[in-house]
C-alpha cells in the first residue's frame, strides 16, 4: 500500500485514523493528531464506556446536508456519554419542517430556517436536562451570507454562549465579518464564555485571506480554533472547513472526530472533560404490540 511509512505513524496515533488512509490521501493528512497543550488536548479517542449517570459536558457539530432522513442513524450515532448540545448547519428544512424533528431526549430551542432559498439553515438541540435561554440574533441573518442561532446555558456555576453558524461557499466574506463582529460587541463580555462552532467554508489548512480575516476578528475576543483534523474528505483532497472556536483556556477540553457516514463532513466533537452533568439513566424496552390487526 502507498505511503505506509504515513500509515505506520497514524496507527500509533489512533485506530479511527485508518478512516483517512488510501492510494489517493492527500497530503494535509500528514498532520500531528496528538497535539497535546498546557490546557487541552485533540484526541482522536473515542468516548468513555462508562454508563453512569454523570457526563462530561460536551457539545458536537456537523454539517449534516439534510437532516430530514437522518433522525434515526444520528441518534444510533452518538457516543453513549452523548453530548448535551447537538448543533447542525445545512439541515435543509423550512420552519414548519423543522419543528416536527423528534431528537428523543433532545429539543430544538434554536434555529434558522431560510425561505427563499433552498438548503443551508442552522439549529441546536438541547439535552431536556439543561438549564438555558434563546439569544435571538434574527436580525443578523442573511441567507448564504451569514446564517446564525444561538443560546446561553447555564451549567453548575458555568455559563457558555453558544453559536452555530454556517457561511454558503458563494458567501460575502467581508459581509461574514462584520456580521460576526457586531454579535460579538453585543454579547461579549470578559467573563463570558464562548463556544461558536459550524461550517464557515474556510480552509484552515491553507494559509489564505479569508483565514487571516476570521482569526483577526475572532482573536480580538480570545476566540482561538481547536479543531485541528480534516472535517471533509474527498478522494482528490481534504479540507478543514467545519470548525470549534472558543474563548476559554480556564477548562480542560479534547476535541475530536466521530465517523457517522451521515453526510460528506465529518463530526467534531468538543468535551470538557472536568464539567461534569447529572443525567437521568434511560432504561429502554423492547415490547411486541398486540392489537386486532
Amino acid at each position: 500500500m502507498a505511503n505506509l511509512s504515513i500509515n505506520q505513524t497514524a496507527a500509533k496515533n489512533s485506530n479511527n485514523v485508518n478512516r483517512f488512509i488510501s492510494h489517493n490521501t492527500p497530503k494535509c493528512i500528514r498532520l500531528n493528531y496528538n497535539t497535546i497543550n498546557k490546557n487541552h488536548i485533540h484526541s482522536f479517542n473515542n468516548s468513555s464506556n462508562d454508563h453512569c449517570n454523570i457526563n462530561k459536558f460536551s457539545t458536537l457539530h456537523q454539517n449534516k446536508c439534510g437532516i430530514s432522513k437522518k433522525i434515526y442513524e444520528l441518534l444510533n450515532s452518538l457516543p453513549p456519554n452523548a453530548p448535551q448540545l447537538i448543533c447542525s448547519t445545512e439541515h435543509h428544512l423550512r420552519a414548519e419542517e423543522i419543528s416536527n424533528i423528534n431528537l428523543s431526549q433532545f429539543i430544538l430551542e434554536a434555529t434558522f430556517c431560510r425561505q427563499t432559498y433552498s438548503h443551508g439553515s442552522v439549529c441546536i438541540f438541547v439535552s431536556k436536562n439543561i438549564h438555558f435561554s434563546t439569544i435571538n440574533l434574527d436580525q443578523y441573518n442573511k441567507e448564504k451570507e451569514f446564517e446564525i442561532c444561538a443560546l446561553k446555558l447555564h451549567i453548575l456555576s458555568n455559563s457558555f454562549t453558544i453559536m452555530c453558524i454556517y457561511r454558503s461557499p458563494t458567501g460575502n466574506i467581508p459581509y461574514f465579518v462584520y456580521q460576526l463582529e457586531l454579535i460579538q460587541n453585543k454579547i461579549y463580555k470578559t467573563s463570558t464564555k464562548i463556544i461558536v462552532c459550524g461550517d464557515h467554508n474556510i480552509n484552515y489548512f491553507n494559509d489564505n485571506s479569508k483565514k487571516h480575516l476570521s482569526d483577526l476578528l475572532l482573536a480580538s475576543f480570545k476566540l482561538f480554533s481547536t479543531v485541528k483534523f480534516p472535517t471533509r474528505i474527498s478522494n482528490n483532497s481534504c479540507t478543514l472547513i467545519d470548525n470549534i472556536y472558543i474563548n476559554t483556556y480556564r477548562h480542560e477540553f479534547s476535541v475530536h472526530p466521530l465517523f457517522n457516514g451521515l453526510s460528506d463532513h465529518d463530526t467534531q466533537i468538543i468535551t470538557f472533560t472536568k464539567i461534569l452533568i447529572s443525567v437521568p439513566r434511560h432504561v429502554f424496552s423492547f415490547t411486541r404490540k398486540i392489537n386486532n390487526n
